[in-house]
């Protein structure tokens, strides 16, 4: 029996089976290539609201190589955090920082062009663990743990700061880093955690959930979170990145008390999230079929991991001629499970494309339409396929809001 990601309840509510899925982040080679498929499945836990994945992808799989770095993507948001951080009590030049999850090492590196020198990051992957050494950041190759935790402090002691940038979704452990940071912290010391907002995942009707997201977060789940650890929560922002985020400071007090008093809005929420799948699978694949037959064709601009999850999840691909994207890593490999080519951009011209579903965050998407432009001229229709767009394709007019 399964037991919750965060509180270890295991009063489980099933919500969605979108089926068995390949690792969105594990491009083809050549289309005849196969990877291996794992459970998609979402459920509530009706002890403290967390919705999460069950029995997903094994992180040793998912972690070996990260494939996808945070230099890939813009993220506006990023200097905001740096000037609060820099605002906090004791967060001098000399504080200590240590970041979970670092990636290739982007924010620590910004942390570091701002005077912050006294920096530790832990990153399980490969690929990005080595971008960051590469860039002469302190790193450790590894995933956090309670032990590792312990081995970090009696080498570097407490730390003045915490942070997890887009990491604590990906982690099915979320006691073990809540006693991590109870370890890592000092008394008073800060806590900084960026996670995507499942608020705004419910509200619009989005089902481009990312296999790798084993968490989803609501501020109210959040704040559970940061009360196991022993952290009060200073503030929150929300922030438009990659289909809406949100991040927080804490305070490492000791002793946190939560009310569970959300916990009965958010389950009717997540049973209407999970009522109209089925309504939205069937209406999105009626709208491709019908553009399809009146002779339309149709890309899709954005080879990214939500992208092909969506994809995948509502069984569209025989409504989909092509997948374009202008990042070179990219090109000339094909997506996993539905195997559709991914190509340049100027596939939009060369192939006559007539409508390109936009599958880049919000935040992006007036400038790939600025890039094209031509292309719009001539007749080109773009829609976007990922909420909380303002373009989203009709099928979204449907879903109550």
């Amino acid at each position: 029996m399964h037991s919750c990601n965060l509180c270890g309840g295991c009063d489980l509510l099933h919500l969605i089976d979108f089926g068995n899925h390949p690792v969105a982040k594990h491009y083809l080679a050549e289309r005849s290539d196969d990877r291996p498929t794992w459970p998609v499945r979402l459920f509530f836990c009706e002890s403290c609201g967390l919705t999460q994945l069950v029995e997903s992808c094994p992180p040793e799989i998912l972690y070996d190589n990260y494939v996808t770095m945070s230099l890939w993507k813009f993220q506006p948001h990023v200097q905001r955090e740096i000037d609060i951080i820099q605002s906090l009590e004791g967060m001098g030049p000399d504080a200590k920082v240590i970041e979970i999850g670092s990636n290739d090492g982007m924010f620590l590196h910004q942390l570091s062009l701002s005077g912050y020198k006294n920096t530790l990051g832990v990153e399980p992957t490969k690929d990005a663990y080595d971008l960051s050494v590469a860039k002469g950041l302190n790193t450790l190759q590894a995933f956090l743990s309670p032990e590792l935790s312990r081995t970090i402090t009696q080498q570097y002691g407490e730390f003045d700061l915490f942070i997890s940038r887009q990491n604590l979704e990906h982690i099915s452990d979320l006691k073990g880093v809540a006693e991590s940071i109870r370890i890592l912290v000092k008394p008073n010391g800060f806590v900084l955690i960026e996670v995507p907002n499942f608020a705004c995942t419910l509200r619009f009707h989005d089902y481009a959930l990312w296999e790798e997201h084993v968490n989803y977060f609501t501020a109210d789940t959040l704040r559970y979170f940061l009360a196991m650890a022993g952290v009060e929560l200073v503030s929150e922002e929300t922030v438009q990145f990659s289909g809406g985020s949100f991040f927080v400071i804490g305070r490492k007090v000791g002793n946190v008390s939560c009310s569970m008093d959300y916990v009965a809005e958010l389950r009717r929420q997540n049973i209407e999230y999970a009522t109209y799948w089925p309504v939205f699978r069937k209406e999105i694949g009626e709208f491709l079929t019908s553009q399809k037959r009146a002779g339309k064709k149709i890309a899709v601009y954005g080879a990214g991991s939500r992208t092909f999850c969506l994809i995948n999840f509502s069984d569209i691909v025989s409504g989909i001629d092509v997948i374009v994207d202008d990042q070179l890593e990219k090109q000339n490999l094909f997506m996993p499970g539905g195997k559709l080519p991914i190509v340049s951009s100027d596939a939009l011209y060369s192939e006559e494309i007539d409508i390109c579903l936009l599958a880049v965050n919000t935040e992006n998407e007036d400038k790939v339409i600025s890039k094209h432009a031509k292309w719009v001229r001539d007749g080109g229709v773009f829609w976007s396929i990922l909420p909380p767009s303002d373009r989203l394709l009709p099928v979204w007019e449907h879903n109550g809001e």
